[in-house]
């Protein structure tokens, strides 16, 4: 229901259905514990807006929604 606002090198773009909650959720980057980080073989991003998440295993965003580049190259996003 937020849409995202693009990232500094990346456009996001959104197709939130209307009516949809007009304030982006924002990247958290200056805090020590919720900037993003890799945690073993994740990547963690947090936002400050995390009210319309959902941690229902059954409503997990697809794997295709993200795109993921280490030193340039491509690795999958599986989860």
């Amino acid at each position: 229901g937020n849409d995202a606002t693009s990232f500094a090198a990346t456009e996001v773009v959104n197709d939130t259905p209307a009516p949809a909650d007009t304030t982006a959720p924002q990247l958290i980057t200056s805090s020590d514990t919720t900037r993003p980080r890799v945690n073993g073989d994740q990547l963690v991003l947090s936002f400050d807006d995390s009210s319309d998440l959902d941690a229902d295993a059954d409503h997990k965003p697809d794997t295709r929604a993200f795109a993921v580049l280490v030193n340039g190259v491509a690795n999958a996003v599986t989860n």
